[in-house]
């Protein structure tokens, strides 16, 4: 089996280089530096790169730098400050090693940052509110991270604790985005956590649960000890009377405000459980574990919850964002082809939204993710997420900005309902 190595994460300024050296000499390891090396493989430092071929450019090297790194299974690697910003450069890191975040508070990385000849133009100027801004949208990335380190303490200590996690046994989860985000609802808790990743560790719940019943027979952790309701898939579910069969399932479990309501399956179960969760009680906590494509990259996200009725799709339901999303890629390997395809038609809709990058993965990698590449499959739903949850983050009621979500969405709701609801979201 090969050997575990240790990834360093954290922003320019963050002692990965110092520390790496130091874990290293410490082990008997190799310490790789990815900036070093796409200086020694191109002639030009990071500097150099962005100022004369843009930070799209520089992150092209960035990626072929980790992915040299991490061939060399064992080595200490300290990367750049926005390695982790690619889902594909994060999956290969964390496939690496264990990984530990570096974390120091802005105001201590400007003296640093000042103090440091190597020019670090993404971080300009070098003023608390600057790298605050920066750390706030790397933070999902460097939370996921399997330690998290105040970096600002003794060195000596520091090279202790990380020569310490490389002996100990990498976890086989893995979390690749670790989110804290506005819930944006006067009713329950004010954030909602999104963690996105393969082989995640589903928390158990004190609640109850619904299911597809395709899933119930895996018996998840979180159906430990919960009352449990399976039920069919499709968007046949999603009907007033199957809605009224679940609340009065949860009167029947005794169900109290405050109780957890997990849903399992694809967007219908979350659209469906959802509904539930909104009206019963007048509200219970909602937490959402999606298994399809289309649900991790757009249904479970954002808080609408509706049902269908015969004339018109989603018309009955509720904003009750969810709070907690789990999205386990691992879910998709059995996943049917044609719901896969489903799925990356809701990226494609991302994609043309609002992220190039998105769509020059799609054509470059998209088939591939459809099959074996189960890689780009996670890079491909994480940043179709990212972007609706962006999208909801400025408009959480479809005020305005969000309304570009529904792009294809008028006509294909109308062909849905024209077929009887048999003809799939996303076909």
């Amino acid at each position: 089996m090969p050997e575990r190595g240790l990834v360093l994460v954290g922003a320019s300024g963050s002692g990965k280089t110092t520390l790496g050296r130091l874990v290293a000499e410490r082990l008997g390891r190799r310490l790789i530096d990815t900036d070093a090396l796409i200086e020694a493989r191109t002639g030009l430092p990071p500097h150099e790169h962005l100022r004369r071929g843009g930070e799209a450019e520089f992150r092209q090297f960035e990626a072929d730098a980790i992915s040299e790194a991490c061939a060399h299974h064992g080595a200490i690697i300290a990367t750049g400050g926005g390695a982790v910003l690619d889902p594909l450069n994060r999956w290969t890191l964390w496939h690496h090693g264990t990984v530990a975040w570096l974390d120091v508070p802005a105001e201590v990385l400007v003296g640093r940052l000042e103090a440091d000849g190597v020019e670090r133009p993404l971080a300009r100027p070098y003023r608390s509110a600057t790298l605050e801004a920066m750390l706030a949208a790397r933070l999902p990335f460097y939370r996921a991270a399997d330690y998290r380190l105040d970096a600002t303490a003794d060195p000596q200590a520091l090279v202790g604790e990380l020569a310490a996690m490389v002996e100990r046994q990498t976890p086989i989860s893995r979390r690749l985005f670790d989110a804290e985000i506005d819930r944006h609802h006067p009713v329950g808790p004010p954030r909602t956590r999104v963690v996105m990743g393969l082989d995640l560790e589903t928390p158990v719940l004190d609640g109850v649960v619904i299911i597809d019943r395709r899933l119930a027979h895996a018996g998840p952790p979180i159906l430990a000890n919960a009352p449990c309701l399976a039920i069919a898939g499709g968007e046949g579910a999603k009907r007033l009377h199957r809605l009224g069969e679940i609340l009065e399932w949860l009167a029947g479990q005794r169900v109290e405000r405050g109780t957890t309501l997990v849903a399992i399956g694809g967007g219908t179960i979350g659209d469906l459980a959802g509904t539930a969760a909104a009206l019963f009680a007048r509200g219970l906590p909602l937490v959402q574990v999606p298994t399809t494509w289309l649900a991790q990259a757009d249904s479970a996200i954002g808080g609408k919850v509706a049902i269908d009725l015969r004339a018109a799709k989603n018309s009955a339901g509720a904003f009750w964002p969810p709070v907690e999303i789990i999205s386990d890629v691992v879910a998709l390997r059995s996943l049917p082809l044609r719901h896969r395809r489903e799925g990356m038609a809701e990226s494609i809709k991302s994609a043309l939204i609002g992220d190039p990058g998105l769509w020059s993965l799609l054509e470059s990698r998209g088939a591939a993710s459809l099959r074996h590449d189960e890689a780009t499959r996670y890079a491909i739903i994480e940043r179709s997420a990212r972007l609706k949850l962006d999208v909801c983050a400025r408009d959480p009621f479809e005020a305005g900005e969000r309304r570009t979500l529904n792009l294809g969405h008028t006509i294909g709701h109308a062909l849905e309902i024209a077929s009887g609801y048999r003809l799939a979201h996303g076909s």
